[in-house]
């Protein structure tokens, strides 16, 4: 009973009002039964004869029934308030925040029906917050792929900031490696470039357990790595790939569950592969990060074919088209250097000119490409009969230089005699008009500072030197 009225006391005050005369109102009806019975049967039996047994039992069932009748009023009053007081809390207690509250129906009238639609209500409120919860913890997964993938492009901006700016590819290399590190925790990531063309090994590591990874040397073309080099064409390997024997192995080797093999391809010439993997089971790759992979491999392609143009055209503006050797501009700098080293530790520096013996008749004879060709067989007889601290270059058509660090006018004088030698020895075939059988050179020699202090000093004394082995009719060496 108590609890009746206290959860009757959480209906609003306008319901509580009603429902409390309504109960007035029904308890009266046995109250005016009992009276009108009292007053019609009760009392005038007292008038006629005292009985005061029959008085009691007529009192007695007047009170049964009054009970009986409030009783069952109480019950119909019960029956109506409580699913009505039970809406009320389910209510209040969704409003602040309680989803998990339900009522239970006992009955399929209009109120069971009422209770059983406020329980829809209640799951469908439920089913939706869940779903606004799931699509909160979405958002901010999505957010943070956002994040990573803006500081990734920010990242490939920064590499193409570097390329332009010339930085060396090393430097270029570690920040690409570092941004790609960006796109997963916990990644693993290997670079290995070829090196003399056929072979494969390891450049950069990062968070690679297996430390005989680091050194990783393999042929291209051979191997797994070596044929993904060698076919140009990215692989994924992820929960959604059937392994192979050699793909599992290659896991296994280097500590993974999944990898990304990302080749690195120049004119769609594979010179390197970048793999990129983790160890998380049951993981599939997303095809942005993929994707992400594609754009890094492409810029260290960039950043490798950067260098070799730069490198090469170092190497054009020093050296000979031709025949590869040091050019006029080189050879001449090189000279005024040692003269300078010379001076300073007071230590000889020598110079020769080699030139061609009658290199017009022998062009007019083979033609303009056999005569190109054998400047360049001519001077790589030079240049393989040189010490590691000599330089030897091209003056001009048929002219060669070389520039000899520590050695004094004999000793220069004994190098070009050996030079001239090997020429000849080499025995490149010349007939016609030529007057040698084979094709011969003519040298002369300078020192400082016997012969000069400056640079154009010494070529001046050695083409004075070289027109007098000429006057002696060739295939000679002077000093």
């Amino acid at each position: 009973m108590a609890g009746f009225f206290k959860r009757l006391s959480l209906v609003p005050t306008g319901l509580r009002y009603k429902l409390t005369i309504a109960f007035v109102l029904m308890s009266m009806i046995p109250i005016f039964i009992c009276f009108y019975l009292a007053t019609n049967y009760v009392i005038p039996k007292l008038s006629t004869s005292w009985d005061l047994t029959v008085v009691l039992a007529d009192i007695s069932i007047l009170l049964i029934i009054t009970t009986f009748v409030a009783a069952l009023g109480f019950k119909i009053v019960r029956d109506f308030v409580v699913p009505i007081v039970d809406m009320a809390i389910q209510a209040e207690g969704i409003a602040k925040g309680d989803l998990n509250c339900s009522i239970e129906v006992t009955s399929e009238d209009e109120i069971g029906q009422l209770g059983s639609t406020l329980n829809v209500l209640t799951r469908r409120i439920r089913e939706n917050m869940d779903e606004l919860r799931s699509y909160g913890e979405r958002t901010k997964e999505i957010n943070v792929e956002i994040s990573k993938k803006v500081l990734v492009l920010s990242g490939l901006l920064q590499i193409g900031n570097l390329i332009s700016q010339g930085s060396s590819l090393d430097q270029i290399l570690d920040l690409i490696i570092e941004k790609v590190s960006q796109l997963e925790d916990e990644s693993a990531i290997s670079l290995l470039l070829t090196e003399d063309k056929d072979t494969l090994v390891t450049k950069i590591t990062y968070n690679l357990k297996n430390e005989g990874l680091k050194t990783l040397k393999l042929k291209v073309g051979t191997g797994f790595l070596g044929r993904c080099v060698s076919e140009g064409k990215i692989l994924v390997l992820d929960r959604r790939s059937k392994l192979t024997k050699e793909s599992g192995e290659f896991l296994d080797s280097f500590g993974l569950r999944n990898c990304v093999i990302a080749p690195v391809t120049i004119h769609g010439q594979g010179i390197g592969v970048l793999c990129f993997g983790n160890a998380v089971a049951d993981y599939e790759f997303k095809n942005d990060d993929v994707e992400l992979l594609k754009l890094f491999t492409r810029q260290i392609a960039i950043a490798i074919e950067n260098e070799k143009l730069t490198k090469k055209a170092k190497e054009l503006s020093i050296k000979d088209e031709l025949t590869g050797l040091y050019n006029e501009k080189y050879i001449t700098g090189r000279l005024d250097e040692e003269i300078k080293r010379a001076i300073v530790y007071q230590r000889p520096c020598s110079f020769a000119i080699l030139n061609i013996d009658d290199f017009i008749l022998y062009r007019q004879e083979k033609g303009e490409l056999v005569a190109e060709e054998t400047i360049k067989k001519i001077g790589k007889v030079i240049e393989v009969n040189i010490t590691e601290v000599d330089r030897v270059g091209r003056l001009s058509g048929d002219e060669f230089a070389v520039v000899m660090p520590e050695k004094n006018k004999k000793q220069a004088n004994v190098l070009a005699e050996v030079l001239r030698q090997r020429v000849e020895a080499f025995g490149i075939t010349a007939g016609g008009n030529y007057p040698r059988n084979v094709v011969t050179v003519s040298g002369g020699v300078s020192e400082n500072p016997l012969d000069g202090a400056t640079s154009d000093q010494l070529i001046k004394k050695a083409r004075a030197s070289l027109e007098d082995a000429k006057s002696r009719g060739k295939n000679v060496v002077v000093s």
